[in-house]
């Protein structure tokens, strides 16, 4: 109870920062990080607004928060906007910060957990993408990430997958790093409206994360070994 109204805090602290100037931050495409020695690198594309093929996009709020706690949390390293992010058209003609630092990162081995809002509409609350050629490791993170929240409403793949060449998951798979797409439902992230269930994502998904990296980390420097 108590480490859950700690987590709760937590998230609409970090909020405070993305959600500056309506989300709109200080400057265009900056962008803010941390890495780690963890396993993961975990990412927010949408924590703040966007431009998305000549539309203003607003950002899926929470999504930044989520992002920092879990990888400040967990040991892992993470990647967020933290102002409105520029149009774009294909990935190998972004020179932008959070393509720069996203690059940096990926080339360090990290495997990639990207995060994004999704809609209440669908009566999902974790939908787990892994696209449409997974690999072993997609296919046991997603049952992990089952198994973990099985009391809530998970779906993996189904209609609800992200095919968009613009994904980040995408993007990191074509350079050869492994990845997942989490699109979290309002019940996992917004901890104004679900306190107890935002929270409790974090606390979960961070234990999984620590537990994955340590045995992913011994199991690399095995094989270097």
């Amino acid at each position: 109870m108590f480490i859950n109204m700690d987590l709760t805090h937590d998230l609409l602290t970090m909020e405070k920062f993305f959600s500056r100037n309506f989300y709109n931050g200080d400057s265009l495409d900056a962008v803010r990080q941390q890495k780690t020695d963890g396993y993961f690198l975990l990412t927010a594309p949408h924590a703040t607004n966007r431009w998305q093929d000549g539309r203003r996009k607003f950002a899926d709020q929470y999504t930044g928060s989520v992002v920092q706690l879990l990888g400040t949390t967990a040991g892992q390293s993470w990647l967020a906007t933290d102002g409105v992010a520029s149009d774009w058209t294909y990935w190998d003609e972004r020179s932008d910060p959070f393509k720069l630092a996203l690059d940096g990162i990926l080339d360090e081995g990290k495997y990639l957990v990207n995060i994004v809002g999704a809609s209440a509409r669908h009566g999902v609350d974790i939908h787990v993408g892994i696209g449409n050629d997974p690999r072993s490791e997609e296919l046991e993170m997603a049952e992990m990430i089952e198994d973990t929240f099985g009391d809530f409403h998970v779906v993996t793949n189904g209609q609800f997958n992200a095919a968009s060449p613009k994904s980040v998951r995408t993007y990191a798979r074509s350079t050869g790093s492994g990845g997942i797409q989490l699109e979290l439902a309002p019940s996992m992230r917004d901890p104004l409206e679900h306190p107890d269930t935002a929270a409790e994502f974090v606390l979960r998904f961070a234990e999984l994360l620590a537990t994955r990296s340590a045995r992913c980390t011994a199991l690399e420097a095995a094989l270097i070994a």
